[in-house]
This record gives structure tokens, sequence and C-alpha cells, in this order.
């Protein structure tokens, strides 16, 4: 008889968010595969990186979770990945009116230099 170790991946090192999305929002795997139309196994090896994640699984389980498919990658493989709050803003933003989005522009002018280039420390 012999005994098999099960060792767990640590959340940080996934290769995506799927089981991060999924689990944020209280779903059990079967929860997600019943609403991508798969199996568990197939979520499984997805969430470990067992299966790869292509762009078809990608839209699917994306659209399923109701995140973008960028949101399946982690923020190695996405640096530009939003957070809530960033989402949040950009949102209304888009609801915004001509008037109040060059008000908005004139607000962040003035408390920001963007430039487009990374903020320089001050020389001392």
């Amino acid at each position: 008889m012999s005994a098999e170790i099960i060792q767990f991946v640590p959340m940080d090192e996934l290769p995506n968010r799927i089981r991060e999305l999924r689990t944020a929002k209280g779903w059990s795997q079967d929860d997600l595969a019943s609403r991508v139309g798969c199996s568990k196994p197939q979520i499984s090896d997805l969430e470990r990186g067992k299966r790869g994640l292509d762009l078809d699984w990608m839209r699917r389980i994306a659209d399923a979770l109701d995140v973008t498919p960028a949101d399946l990658l982690t923020a190695d493989d996405n640096p530009d990945l939003l957070s809530p709050e960033e989402r949040d803003f950009i949102l209304r933003y888009r609801q915004m009116g001509d008037a109040e989005r060059e008000m908005l522009q004139r607000v962040a002018d003035v408390h920001t230099s963007y430039t487009g280039e990374p903020p320089q420390k001050n020389a001392a």
C-alpha cells in the first residue's frame, strides 16, 4: 500500500485568476462548469494550468464570470489589470457627457502632470 501526497499550488502561483474570480462569487467548480457548459474536471484543469487557456475558453469563462477575458490573466501576464476602483471610475467616466468629461480632465490636469512617462523622483 502506498500513500500519495497531495500538494496544492499556492494561490499566488496559479497560472490564471479563474479560481480567484470564481471563489469571489462564492461559486464551486461545479457552479462555474454548469455556467460555462463543461465539466468540473475541465474547470479544475484550467484553474491549475493543466489545460491550455485558449481564447475560446477565456471568452466562455469570462462571460460566465461577468469579466473581460483579460481579467482572467495574472498581473504578470496583464500588467494593465484594473482594480475594482479603477474599473468603477472608467464605467462612470463612460456615462458622463462631454461637458462632465472636459471638467474632469481639467481637474486631472491640475492634480497630475501626466506625460505618459513614469513620474520622476525629485533630485535632492
